[in-house]
């Protein structure tokens, strides 16, 4: 769901550059006023930023948006949101082609 709603954001002209931060169950992520996040609880939280732009998104066709950079936070790791730069944590990469959701590492979470 959070990727179509980030292919829906660039695509319906919300942003050009949409950005999201999915954090799982018994888990938070703290912003200081600086933008700096550290990850706490249990799980984990992924930071999330398409950098191509999306192909064109339309009911009942299956999504295909490549390049999407995402970061990976147990509890602990910091975030610098302004920079959009992690450190701790793992960053690598999902492509989404007819629906099909592949990852650089080989998984998705």
């Amino acid at each position: 769901r959070t990727l179509v709603f980030l292919a829906r954001l660039q695509n319906d002209g919300w942003t050009d550059a949409p950005r999201a931060i999915a954090v799982d169950r018994d888990t938070a992520v703290l912003v200081e006023p600086s933008g700096r996040a550290t990850v706490v609880g249990q799980n984990t939280a992924y930071f999330i930023r398409p950098t191509a732009k999306t192909d064109a998104v339309a009911a009942g066709r299956p999504l295909t948006m490549r390049a999407i950079d995402v970061y990976r936070a147990d509890a602990a790791t910091t975030f610098d949101l302004p920079a959009w730069r992690g450190d701790g944590g793992l960053a690598y990469r999902l492509d989404v082609v007819d629906g099909v959701i592949t990852s650089s590492t080989g998984r998705l979470y």
